[in-house]
């Protein structure tokens, strides 16, 4: 059973390891002062040091706190702040059931809507994933749903390729109607 000391624990260690690649790709930059100044990797190396070293507190501090037998409930009966520092909750399932397929729910259409980008472009991707949302989470009709993707979508156009003039990937649809 997956609880969330373990999820902790294995957090803690990824932001270490995320510190310690960091810190290992400064070297080739330079991590100490020039005559202009600091070098390229001066600031990524300690950067990547603070990371190492607060990743493996993090594991460290989840990893050796007193272990209590989990409550019946799923979930810890304190909240706010201090819900997230405490220990009594550590040693409860992590999911819930169920939740798996609700994370699926969000994570195959955004898989979908990132691999159509190439083809589509964002915006046309994008309105179809708020457009699909929108349906299927929110329970809203496709009349309105339509309408909010596209004056979605249309507000990201003008607002990115007007106004910011940050042109964004367009696919080979949009190129080949003519909005490019």
């Amino acid at each position: 059973m997956l609880t969330r000391r373990h999820v902790e624990v294995i957090t803690g260690l990824c932001v270490a390891l995320l510190g310690a690649i960091t810190a290992y790709g400064s070297l080739e930059n330079g991590i100490g002062w020039t005559d202009f100044g600091p070098a390229s990797g001066y600031f990524p190396f300690r950067i990547g040091i603070l990371l190492l070293a607060l990743g493996l507190v993090i594991a460290a501090r989840y990893a050796l706190s007193h272990r209590r037998r989990a409550p019946t409930q799923t979930a810890p009966e304190v909240t706010g702040p201090a819900a997230l520092h405490d220990d009594a909750g550590l040693d409860v399932r992590f999911m819930p059931d169920g939740a798996i397929g609700r994370i699926g729910s969000i994570l195959v259409p955004t898989t979908i809507c990132a691999a159509l980008i190439p083809w589509l472009g964002l915006y046309l991707s994008g309105g179809l994933f708020l457009l699909f949302s929108i349906i299927t989470l929110g329970k809203t009709g496709f009349p309105k749903a339509l309408a909010i993707s596209v004056g979605v979508m249309a507000a990201f156009f003008f607002m990115f390729e007007w106004w910011f003039q940050v042109p964004l990937a367009k696919g080979i649809i949009m190129p080949a109607i003519g909005i490019y």
